[in-house]
């Protein structure tokens, strides 16, 4: 039988038979890929908008940890921060110089409460996310406070703690003779009775005399200043009381006092006949020399007064000193701190004598400076912090001064002891308190590094937020470019198969045609 010739038909149907099942193929990859094509090449003029587009998701996708951490970290500061904000604001009404009530611990019931609260606020600053430090500085791996015994008692080292330092500055602002460093005596130069006081200063230890006075033209008074011309006997500053003649009922003499933080008391003493007039007075003499009894009485309640001054007023401000001592003098131009010598005679030598409260970063930089996070390819914020920032020093000092004192009465059920130490509960008290306050509508400090932190806190998130709107964008637009329409593509597979299988059967009509069947 003769068949009837190869021709170019044949090719074409063939070629064509090809294309079309090359193109099923194409579809039917597409549609299990959902991509138009496996390489760019398939794309060709959308490539390079896909490529770009793919770059600036990866970009964005590698900060997305990094921003996760920032923003968990900011998160915990943030409320570690609100909570010692809260402490404060509570401590101003738990510290109340009114209740002078102990606890069987020997503490005041106001001491009592503010040692849990200076405890937590350890505890806060001792913040710690999966071994990071948040108040320790630079990649801070230990806790940056020690613990709350460590820093009232000391380490087992020998470095003094809070207690030891107070202590020492109270019998250096105090004298042997806890009276301030203020020496009285009554002479008779050209046989006027004269009561004189005198400073006593070592390193500006005890009470400064600014100012003497007196009602009566019977007392004449004077103040001698300071002579440090022979280094080896230095003359302390000198104020005095000519009794000229007897004083009489309702005279007054007083003296102004500076105490070391600046702040001044008066010690105002009237003149009466009356032996059971008390506090506040001396008695008008009536013995054989009544004018030199007068001066002598007038020394007597001096002493007394000035000495109960200095066992409350003065030893509150000592006990504030060593604890800006003990935390950190902020701004003080030596920065380490002073440690009297346990006789009070002057300050040690010695350096590292205090155990060390703060054990993280330490150095004159901006502490938010110490953690640094890139976060965008524009934006780089900064949240490191630091416990012995003034913020934070500062309220732990206020607080810690306060638990660390001993308020109960030397003498036990002797009045005047507990009078004298309800005085000094009362006076420290109010520095501890005042410190601890905030007026008008200032924000405290710890408030303000909270500020701070919440900013950087808001920047992270919306930076977040921009960055996930953008990446849909891309994401969209990618798979505009680079996904298929699965339904079209399911179309046109139908389309396809159907046309294929006419092909088919066309080219093989074609390819068995015989001249038998030509002729048929």
């Amino acid at each position: 039988m003769t068949s009837i010739g190869y021709s170019p038909s044949h090719s074409y149907m063939l070629e064509l038979l090809t294309q079309q099942r090359s193109t099923l193929n194409d579809k039917t990859i597409q549609l299990s890929s959902g991509l138009k094509s496996q390489t760019y090449g398939g794309i060709s003029s959308d490539a390079r908008t896909a490529l770009e587009l793919r770059r600036e998701v990866s970009e964005i996708e590698l900060y997305e940890d990094s921003n996760s951490i920032a923003s968990t970290q900011l998160e915990m500061m943030g409320n570690s921060l609100e909570y010692m904000e809260k402490i404060r604001s509570e401590s101003v009404s738990t510290i109340d110089g009114n209740d002078y009530t102990f606890t069987t611990g020997g503490q005041t019931t106001s001491q009592s409460s503010t040692q849990i609260m200076l405890s937590e606020t350890i505890a806060q600053l001792n913040s710690e996310m999966n071994g990071y430090y948040l108040f320790g500085g630079k990649d801070a791996t230990q806790p940056p406070v020690v613990s709350f015994d460590t820093i009232m008692n000391g380490s087992n080292d020998g470095k003094m703690g809070l207690k030891e330092l107070m202590g020492r500055y109270e019998n250096a602002q105090l004298g042997t003779s806890e009276n301030g460093r203020l020496n009285s005596s009554v002479t008779s130069p050209a046989g006027v009775p004269t009561l004189t006081l005198q400073q006593d200063n070592v390193e500006g230890f005890g009470f400064k005399i600014n100012s003497v006075s007196a009602s009566s033209a019977d007392v004449t008074t004077g103040v001698v200043p300071e002579d440090l011309s022979d280094p080896a006997n230095p003359e302390g500053k000198k104020a005095s009381f000519a009794f000229t003649d007897t004083p009489k009922v309702d005279d007054t003499v007083e003296v102004e006092l500076e105490l070391p933080d600046g702040s001044k008391k008066v010690v105002k003493l009237t003149a009466t006949d009356d032996p059971e007039a008390g506090e506040g007075t001396f008695l008008i003499g009536t013995g054989a020399d009544p004018t030199l009894e007068s001066a002598q009485n007038a020394q007597a309640a001096l002493d007394k007064a000035i000495g109960k001054l200095a066992k409350t007023d003065l030893k509150a401000v000592a006990d504030v000193q060593a604890g800006k001592e003990f935390f950190g003098n902020h701004g003080r131009a030596d920065p380490a701190p002073k440690v009297p010598k346990a006789d009070g005679s002057g300050y040690e030598t010695g350096t590292d004598l205090l155990v060390e409260w703060y054990t993280g970063t330490k150095n004159s930089e901006n502490p938010r400076g110490d953690k640094v996070v890139q976060i965008d390819d524009n934006v780089r914020v900064e949240y490191g912090a630091r416990a012995n920032e003034k913020a934070f020093s500062e309220q732990l000092q206020n607080m810690a001064v306060f638990v660390a004192a001993d308020f109960n009465a030397k003498i036990p059920d002797n009045a005047e002891s507990e009078a004298t130490a309800k005085a000094y509960y009362a006076a420290l008290a109010k520095r501890s308190d005042d410190a601890l306050s905030v007026a008008g509508d200032r924000n405290s400090g710890v408030k303000s590094v909270a500020t701070e932190i919440a900013v950087v806190n808001t920047t992270v998130k919306r930076t977040a937020e921009r960055q996930k709107q953008e990446v849909l964008t891309y994401k969209n637009m990618l798979t505009g470019l680079e996904n298929v329409d699965k339904n079209v593509v399911g179309t046109e597979i139908a389309v396809l198969r159907t046309d294929l299988e006419a092909s088919y059967k066309a080219t093989s009509i074609l390819l068995n045609l015989s001249m038998v069947n030509y002729l048929k």
